[in-house]
């Protein structure tokens, strides 16, 4: 079979891959840099000093921040610029934080039954990431929205209404899982769900 016979079935791969990029490097992004955590956490001496491991640690967990929380200002545009759809792009974006939940829950499994475990996966880190994704998405397609109406003006408004309550959503629920009395109120909600799923 020619190279020119196999370019057609080949073409929806390489599309999908093309609109997927984005959220494919989000994933992975955050799983070389939970693989780079792991190796670190629990072994200073393979650092010059004490200050360094505690500072590279450090450094490490803020940058699982961006592609946890943060990359769907990024992904959403980019991924709906492409021809995603909107169903498509949600799932790119929620791609990070549901492979954060999966991390969580596979590292929980050493100390738990594998239905506890599961239910750990929900925690309220990973559902205000979900918040904040959310959020960076609208706040993504506002951005991308305003660029592209500067480029080619036009008398149609590029507001959002969508695109506004979707951020404000998401920064409510980032703020009651993660900021507000640092997520305290969510997990205690959490930790009830948990005894009443799982009594002792």
């Amino acid at each position: 079979m020619s190279a020119a016979t196999m370019t057609p079935q080949q073409a929806p791969g390489r599309r999908w891959l093309h609109i997927a990029a984005p959220a494919i490097v989000s994933v992975v992004t955050y799983l070389v840099l939970q693989f780079a955590v792991s190796r670190a956490v629990g072994r200073p001496a393979t650092f010059w000093s004490a200050d360094a491991y505690r500072l590279s640690l450090d450094a490490l967990v803020l940058l699982q921040l961006g592609p946890i929380m943060f990359s769907g200002v990024i992904v959403w545009p980019v991924m709906r610029a492409r021809g995603a759809t909107r169903l498509g792009a949600a799932i790119g974006v929620l791609a990070t934080p549901i492979a954060f939940g999966i991390v969580s829950a596979l590292g929980a499994m050493a100390f738990f039954a594998p239905a506890e475990a599961v239910y750990y996966g929900t925690n309220p880190i990973a559902l205000g990431a979900v918040g904040s994704q959310v959020a960076m998405s609208g706040l993504g397609a506002l951005i991308a929205a305003r660029y592209r109406h500067r480029r080619t003006p036009s008398r149609r408004s590029w507001w959002s209404w969508p695109a506004f309550a979707a951020f404000i959503i998401g920064e409510i629920v980032l703020v009651a899982c993660v900021i507000w009395d640092g997520g305290q109120h969510v997990f205690y909600v959490w930790i009830q769900v948990y005894r009443t799923l799982f009594p002792a």
